[in-house]
């Protein structure tokens, strides 16, 4: 894989979705590892770039967050404030243009100044985050729903918390896990607001209830995240390894999670918008999974309701799936497929698989999947999937994904299964 390869991996796995864990605002010496990383002077802006790219959609994030819940004079307050930041970041920041030389070392002292003070800016943030929500406190952990376990453990604690709190919020919980975990039992790093309540009465091997009254963020775990329930690290070559043995057998132990499956040999994760690309390699075999969130309606929910997937592998053979978790769909002909304003009706040759979890719509890689359907996604903007009460029907449920970081997450795992054959 190139070095811009490496670099956008290990970056974007800082970048998930936004905090406001005290543990997940370390900040990290964005020159030192860049440099670290290569010597070649295209390669360390390259990494730079990324780094700034990271933290700025960290601070876009935190900032969307709070103007949620302002208005008026409150609102106009924090946008303004945001504004005079980035301005003044860009003025103390570029006239390390003009005072350092050479040109190449004045451009990397500049960015590395602009990621430090964006870094700081997000923690400010965060801190206001947390100081202006009177609903409980923000914290970090993992996340576990499933026979019977609805299970929350803070970072840095043994004791797990049966979640509770407002029915609606809860259930959005449960569904973007099942949307979000690809085993039984997988845990997700989560950043939750409310309360503990130890005095609750709750089912065994829990101390107590957490009653949660927001959600900040769900999300498969990064290697920036709190070592429970086993740190992850990075490598130089970019693939996501345990820290140790050991560390991850007494974290899986303290969560009591069977394993699912064996380790893969190379693993890297990065994010591309809002598409998520998982690559792995087992026993020299490679394939990466595209997702996206399926949201109910128009696309501009932000609820997850389902998920849109593609699985690349070599000679880029590729197989897409629709998830719905929680409904029971007996036939692909009432699943008709949209991509903007073309539409494609129901996939003919597609197969459905239903469990107890969810249904699952399978496009096998063929002709039409290459020919015609593939090149049409690549191209869109969205995808819309309509569910249909039966096969004679012309109503029913609407679901809508965004294909905006589709093509540069098929670029990205490409690169990734194509190493496999050189």
């Amino acid at each position: 894989m190139s070095f811009r390869g490496i670099t956008t991996a290990v970056i974007l796995l800082l970048a998930g979705f936004f905090t406001v864990s005290q543990v997940r605002a370390q900040t990290y010496n964005a020159l030192e590892e860049c440099t670290t990383l290569s010597p070649l002077l295209d390669d360390i802006h390259t990494c730079m770039d990324n780094y700034l790219d990271t933290v700025d959609g960290n601070m876009a994030g935190i900032t969307d967050f709070l103007a949620e819940a302002l208005s008026g004079e409150s609102l106009t307050g924090l946008t303004q404030s945001q504004q005079a930041f980035i301005e003044y970041r860009r003025q103390n920041c570029l006239w390390y243009l003009n005072f350092s030389s050479p040109r190449s070392e004045a451009e990397q002292i500049a960015k590395n100044c602009l990621v430090n003070m964006s870094q700081r800016r997000v923690s400010e943030l965060q801190s206001l985050l947390t100081n202006e929500d009177q609903t409980g406190q923000t914290v970090a952990g993992y996340y576990v729903y499933g026979p019977e376990r609805n299970s929350f453990q803070l970072c840095g604690s043994d004791a797990r918390y049966w979640l509770e709190g407002d029915a609606e919020l809860v259930s959005q919980a449960q569904q973007t896990y099942l949307t979000l975990a690809t085993s039984e039992l997988q845990v997700l790093h989560v950043v939750f607001v409310g309360i503990v309540d130890e005095q609750a009465q709750v089912p065994a091997q829990h101390q107590g209830v957490f009653q949660l009254s927001n959600i900040v963020d769900i999300s498969l775990p990064t290697e920036s995240d709190c070592s429970l329930p086993g740190k992850l690290s990075v490598s130089t070559t970019g693939s996501i390894e345990a820290a140790s043995q050991g560390a991850t057998d007494a974290a899986q132990s303290q969560l009591n999670e069977p394993a699912q499956q064996d380790e893969p040999q190379q693993q890297l994760i990065a994010y591309f918008g809002a598409w998520l690309v998982d690559c792995t390699e087992n026993n020299g075999a490679r394939s990466c999974r595209l997702e996206v969130a399926l949201e109910q309606g128009d696309g501009t929910s932000q609820t997850p309701a389902g998920e849109f997937a593609l699985v690349r592998q070599e000679k880029q053979v590729t197989q897409l799936e629709l998830v719905f978790p929680g409904r029971e769909i007996d036939s692909p002909a009432r699943i008709r497929w949209t991509v903007d304003a073309w539409d494609f009706g129901d996939i003919v040759g597609s197969d459905i698989r239903v469990d107890e979890s969810a249904t699952r719509q399978l496009v096998p890689d063929n002709n039409f999947l290459r020919k015609e359907l593939l090149p049409w996604l690549i191209k869109g903007a969205k995808v819309t999937v309509s569910v249909l009460e039966d096969v004679d029907s012309d109503s029913g449920e609407t679901f809508s994904a965004t294909l905006r970081g589709l093509t540069r997450s098929l670029a990205f795992a490409d690169e990734f299964v194509r190493e496999a054959a050189q």
